[in-house]
């Protein structure tokens, strides 16, 4: 499987039963993508501007429900795999650049 994402990927997760797969992008989107087995390419479900600087940490959380994602500008973010919305934000969540959850 090959998906063209337009910018580095700093981060991706597979979904724990879904055959969807999250990318965390230099430009501090998440793409959530749809894939297939049967080598159709795969589907842009999703595109969040999630963070005002890059996107380095993307997992799945609560069973697939939710994207968790973080960033150098120092928030953790929780999206909603169905809507895109946010679910949480949480500003200041470390002193540092956050590059992995």
């Amino acid at each position: 499987m090959e998906i063209n994402l337009g910018k580095l990927a700093f981060d991706l997760d597979f979904h724990p039963s879904q055959q969807l797969v999250t990318t965390g992008l230099i430009d501090g989107h998440i793409h959530l993508y749809r894939y297939s087995s049967g080598g159709s390419l795969p589907e842009r479900v999703l595109e969040v501007h999630a963070h005002s600087e890059s996107c380095r940490a993307a997992r799945f959380v609560n069973g697939g429900s939710a994207i968790l994602t973080g960033s150098p500008d120092h928030t953790i973010l929780a999206t909603d795999v169905e809507t895109g919305s946010a679910i949480a934000r949480l500003e200041n969540a470390h002193e540092d650049a956050i590059n992995r959850l």
